[in-house]
């Protein structure tokens, strides 16, 4: 066993080795050529998905990567791909394709295609107070989506004002009198080295200016481009590479390589946005030490305005100070948040910044709750000084719904042509309301209405009124606000009475009552009787209505009518009357009995009587063929064989109560068999002619039994399915007798029951029975 387990762990390893040398294999077995240039996003992430499927940590993946002959430089870059892109330390895969998504920067015009992101802590957000933690921070959620990027548009035309630097390449094309191109890279020392021309310093310069610059130089090997006949243009090819920092609020700050193109909000987008307690409306560009431009995120969320996304250049710092006043508004406005103001913004902004008002809203007043120095307070600020009205850092303003009142209705209800609300006009009265309304149904209650009413002091009033009257033109009432009036309908004062038809009719079912209903015309509704239908017995029975106040013993009455052919025994039903349609008691069959074996016809029979025996279905089988055992005969019921002797003539009521067959027994007749089977553990097992009824003369006729044979356990399956065991008392065995037919059955012994003895066990029994001898040689000494 522990050989076995051993060559299974073998096994296993010579197939796990293999995957994983595989793994590395395929994650890094082209690596040698790598340039994370100019790989996209999608195949860094697939690289960096088989090597984590290797097995690798993040350092032994670099480290096979330089020992695979990758640059340290394209590793390095690989490194800060994968940092940009958020993979390393992340094991949900859909955050980190989110994520990649996200914040990919896919620059084909930049040769370097490099962002790197610094490892940031995101602030956690702080619990917000009771009163506003349904409330969300305005504008931050803006951060968290991934459909936006703000990436520069790399296949625009070069920008004039763009600030030539370091690392940028630049396309010189002269057409016209005289074509050339060429492309040059800008030196660390901001020089431009062109053929023929020399070295042209545009650090610093737009394109716009080193055009001029680079035409003046190039005017002694094109005289061309004084008198026009040639011209010269100057484009940007691949773009440099700039570091930006992001400080203060921010969710991950650090500094950043980012392409030169890279603007504001990109910058912003990438670095996860402002923090919970970011500024978004004083956001800082500081360039060369000093504050270059302060931009409201507002601007952009409220009004689509993007004069804020300006050109990101090289050293900038983007800094987010934290907020200074921040105000929530909740309510009945179209955006409830929490909005950042700015000193100089009323509360008329904020509703501005929060949509506007909903449909419902209340406009004429606004709830404002504060904070002073030791205790909240809340303030009531008219609509007229929503202009003037400062909120201050924390506050809390409730735009109100207008009450679910109406000032002028009156509600109608019931039978009447038209109900609904309706307008209180003055001196509107009730008959003018129904005439409003196209009058009463023709199944109005006109005995009675009422008119539910609520009073000034909030006292309910309840005014009854005869409708029939009303629309006469008498006992008019004057209607007030928020009356219901309702009209009653006839059918409420009137049960919904029944009548039900059960039994053997073909739909039983319940019906509505209507007068004049007879039983013949329920019984048609039910689909007339069945074929098994007792037509002679059809009961009704009838609840009682007694009146008195003692307890009755009768409370139904019942009572049977004869709707055969011919007779006209028709009666009126009444509501509630309960048919029951009773059942023909002969008119079912009784079954099959089947009939097998050695009988003339075998088949199934159906049962003609509920006493029909056994032998009266041999009988109709045609009886036993010269070949049949009645004596073996088995009869089965539900696949249980049952013990019936069919040889029993006997008269006995017991006897012939037994042998009554019902629907679904079977009936099997056997060949008569003049043979002995002995078989198990004897010698030879055979077929032996019947001789005599001895046991022991078949046991022997096939030679005995042998070493194995447990002869007690030896029993006769007879021909008629029964068993009977060799039998023991004491020291003697009482073998059954045999008949033709029948099965001598020897098993073998069982060997877990073989008896055995061990040395030890051998040993304490002849301790034992030393110690017995000596007990009883010590007692006879005694005597």
């Amino acid at each position: 066993m522990r050989l076995r387990f051993l060559f299974c762990i073998l096994v296993l390893l010579s197939f796990a080795v293999p995957v994983k040398v595989m793994a590395q294999d395929v994650s890094v077995g082209n690596l040698s050529s790598l340039k994370v240039s100019d790989l996209s996003d999608d195949k860094i992430t697939a690289i960096w998905n088989k090597l984590e499927e290797s097995g690798l940590s993040e350092t032994e993946a670099y480290k096979l990567m330089i020992q695979k002959g990758v640059p340290p430089d394209e590793v390095q870059a690989f490194k800060d791909r994968v940092t940009l892109l958020g993979l390393n330390g992340k094991k949900n895969k859909t955050s980190i394709s989110n994520k990649a998504r996200k914040q990919s920067v896919d620059y084909s015009r930049d040769s370097l295609t490099v962002v790197k992101k610094p490892t940031g802590v995101i602030n956690a957000t702080p619990k917000a107070r009771d009163t506003t933690q349904a409330l969300q921070v305005y504008g931050l959620d803006f951060f968290n989506q991934f459909d936006i990027t703000f990436e520069p548009n790399v296949n625009m035309a070069t920008p004039k004002g763009y600030v030539l630097g370091p690392g940028d390449n630049v396309i010189v094309l002269v057409t016209g009198l005289n074509e050339s191109s060429q492309t040059s890279k800008v030196t660390p020392e901001g020089n431009l080295v062109l053929s023929y021309a020399g070295v042209v310093y545009v650090n610093g310069f737009t394109i716009e200016q080193a055009t001029a610059l680079i035409r003046n130089k190039m005017t002694r090997i094109y005289p061309g481009l004084k008198t026009g006949q040639t011209q010269i243009t100057v484009n940007l090819g691949n773009t440099r590479s700039i570091r930006v920092t992001l400080t203060g609020e921010v969710k991950t700050p650090g500094s950043y390589t980012l392409s030169s193109l890279t603007t504001l909000f990109n910058a912003l987008y990438n670095s996860g946005g402002p923090s919970i307690n970011g500024s978004l409306r004083n956001i800082e560009i500081i360039r060369a030490n000093r504050v270059y431009k302060t931009v409201d995120f507002y601007d952009f969320l409220q009004k689509g305005i993007l004069s804020g996304n300006v050109r990101l250049e090289d050293q900038d710092v983007i800094r987010i100070p934290v907020y200074k006043k921040r105000v929530s508004i909740k309510g009945e406005v179209k955006r409830p948040a929490i909005y950042e103001l700015k000193d100089d913004e009323q509360l008329e902004d904020l509703i501005n910044y929060a949509g506007g008002y909903t449909d419902i809203a209340y406009k004429g007043i606004a709830k404002v709750e504060q904070i002073n120095a030791l205790e909240r307070e809340i303030k009531d600020v008219p609509a007229n000084l929503f202009n003037n009205f400062t909120p201050r850092n924390g506050d809390v303003i409730t735009i109100g719904a207008i009450t679910n009142r109406y000032a002028n209705r009156v509600v109608l209800e019931g039978a009447v042509y038209r109900p609904g609300p309706y307008e209180l006009t003055a001196g509107l009265t009730l008959s003018s309301l129904l005439k409003s309304a196209r009058g009463l149904k023709a199944e109005a209650y006109m005995v009675r209405g009422f008119i539910k009413r609520t009073l000034p002091d909030l006292q309910k009033q309840f005014i009854s009124f005869k409708p029939q009257e009303v629309a006469s033109g008498a006992g008019d009432i004057p209607l007030m606000r928020e009356d219901t009036v309702v009209v009653l309908d006839e059918s409420t004062f009137i049960s919904r009475r029944m009548v039900t038809v059960n039994g053997n009719v073909r739909t039983p079912s319940s019906f509505v009552y209507r007068k004049g209903m007879k039983l013949s015309d329920v019984i048609a509704m039910a689909g007339g009787f069945t074929d098994v239908a007792a037509e002679r017995h059809v009961e009704v029975s009838r609840i009682i209505r007694n009146e008195q106040d003692s307890v009755a013993n009768q409370v139904v009455q019942s009572f049977n009518i004869d709707m055969s052919a011919g007779t006209n025994n028709d009666i009126p039903l009444e509501p509630m009357d309960y048919i029951f349609v009773q059942r023909l008691v002969n008119y079912r069959s009784l079954g099959n009995v089947s009939v097998k074996g050695e009988v003339l016809f075998p088949g199934d029979y159906a049962v003609q009587r509920r006493d029909e025996s056994a032998r009266d279905f041999i009988q109709r089988a045609g009886g036993i063929t010269p070949y049949g055992s009645l004596e073996n005969a088995q009869v089965f019921r539900k696949g249980v064989r049952v013990n019936l002797d069919l040889t029993n003539l006997s008269n006995d009521k017991l006897n012939r109560e037994s042998q009554i067959l019902l629907e679904g027994d079977s009936i099997y007749v056997p060949r008569v068999i003049t043979f002995v089977d002995v078989t198990g553990a004897v010698n030879n097992p055979q077929l032996i002619n019947y001789d005599n009824s001895s046991f022991k003369y078949y046991i022997n006729a096939a030679g005995g039994t042998t070493s194995k044979a447990y002869l007690k356990g030896a029993y006769i399956k007879y021909p008629n399915g029964l068993n009977r065991p060799v039998r023991h008392f004491l020291f003697f065995r009482n073998y059954p007798s045999v008949k033709p037919g029948s099965k001598i059955i020897v098993p073998e012994k069982d060997p877990s029951l073989k008896f055995r003895l061990s040395v030890g066990d051998i040993t304490g029994i002849a301790s034992a029975l030393t110690a017995l001898i000596s007990l009883i040689a010590i007692l006879r000494t005694k005597n």
